[in-house]
């Protein structure tokens, strides 16, 4: 693979996260190299945060260009692909532009607040001519893999049920508050109950039909209550930002199939077999974000075709999943037909 130049745009929690990333990519001798940042705020540059994915790290800035001028950047700096980590409302507009620059580009989740927004978006893509791809991240994460293999293979027999959640104390390191409003991020739905309905599409195709329920506070659909019908079983999954200050982040799984039970609890998965011991399968220890930006890479190398994991209609769908949800928690648990 030829090297691909990338400059990342904002450097907050989550790209930071990108960051380490890079530097995988640095030390195992992969051409994929990070050359500039680019972030209003220059404290940002030297700032160790702490999100929800767990303990800051310190990360290496060195020969990495940083600036607070986008257009100063694009006039100094010759990449070949943009790593947007800016906040969901923002996520079009620098989209577009970065598009129309002749960039490729790698967006956060969630795509965009609306339908809309990723429609103008996917044609905006392929007007340019240029690949995007949104950071859904648990498509590449083992021990989501790894519930995917034993769907995929049914070596465990028919699913029964499965239920998901993620759960966080209201987000507090955003720039401007912007997770604490609305209409920028979407609430808890849009920006962290968006995985487990990517991944309810991941792992089982759309459903036939589906239901929430949801409680507001600081923001609309703090806490939401899901369901997902299929024509066999249901899949329930949970996200909240309501838990207490305190408590720390937490996300797992619990899928019954008709000879095993399958459990994700503190990072941990354990399998309880119909008629065998319980154990902890050995997983992969792939970097998630690298897993993602590298398939986007070799995309970019070898020909879009390649991905089928992770396309960016894909990731407009799960945002259209996310608002009929939404809707359904409006009408009190509403159950819609898709």
């Amino acid at each position: 693979m030829k090297e691909l130049r990338v400059a990342m745009l904002g450097f907050g929690g989550i790209a930071k996260s990108h960051k380490r990333a890079y530097e995988q990519f640095e030390t195992e001798g992969t051409p994929i190299r990070l050359v500039a940042v680019c972030d209003i705020d220059p404290e940002q540059f030297t700032k160790v945060e702490q999100i929800n994915l767990g303990a800051a790290r310190p990360y290496r800035m060195d020969g990495i260009a940083q600036y607070t001028d986008l257009d100063k950047m694009l006039a100094e700096q010759s990449f070949d692909m943009v790593d947007i980590c800016l906040p969901t409302y923002l996520h079009k507009e620098y989209t577009l532009r970065m598009l129309a620059a002749g960039k490729h580009v790698m967006c956060e989740k969630p795509m965009s607040l609306c339908e809309a927004d990723c429609r103008e978006m996917l044609e905006a893509a392929k007007k340019a001519g240029k690949l995007l791809m949104i950071g859904m991240c648990l498509r590449f994460e083992p021990q989501y893999l790894f519930l995917k293999e034993i769907i995929d293979s049914g070596r465990f027999g028919a699913l029964r049920y499965l239920n998901l959640s993620r759960l966080s104390p209201l987000p507090k390191w955003s720039f401007e508050n912007w997770f604490q409003k609305t209409e920028k991020s979407g609430g808890c739905a849009l920006d962290l109950h968006i995985h487990d309905v990517d991944m309810v599409r991941f792992l089982l195709g759309d459903p036939r039909a589906v239901s929430a329920v949801a409680q507001d506070d600081v923001t609309r659909w703090q806490y939401i209550s899901s369901r997902f019908f299929y024509d066999q079983f249901c899949v329930e999954a949970v996200a909240s930002w309501m838990e207490a200050p305190g408590c720390r982040f937490a996300a797992g799984y619990r899928a019954c199939f008709e000879k095993a039970t399958v459990i994700l609890e503190n990072n941990v998965i354990t399998v309880y077999p119909a008629d065998d011991k319980p154990y902890n399968p050995e997983l992969g220890k792939e970097n998630r974000m690298a897993e993602e930006i590298r398939l986007l890479a070799r995309c970019i190398d070898e020909g879009s075709e390649i991905n089928t994991v992770n396309t960016p209609e894909s990731a407009a769908a799960t945002v259209a999943l996310v608002k009929k949800l939404c809707e359904s928690a409006d009408l009190g648990g509403k159950i819609l037909d898709l």
